[in-house]
């Protein structure tokens, strides 16, 4: 049976060992990744607040001129 040296070399054999500064950047790619998608929804939630309130109100109207 060969010797392995390095951690690639484990990788590369089908049994991966990772290091806890691995493991600690995907846990904080995983949240990061988490928190951006909530940020977008959270930012389409307000663009539809925001256009819902514009057509309720009818501010187009004077953004536009439009008198009826």
């Amino acid at each position: 049976m060969m010797r392995l040296r390095f951690k690639k070399q484990i990788c590369m054999e089908g049994g991966c060992m990772l290091s806890s500064s691995d493991l600690l950047i995907q846990i904080i790619m995983l949240f990061g990744g988490m928190f951006g998608v909530m940020l977008g929804f959270y930012i389409v939630l307000c663009f539809i607040d925001w256009l819902d309130r514009v057509v309720t109100e009818q501010r187009w109207k004077r953004w536009f001129g439009y008198d009826s």
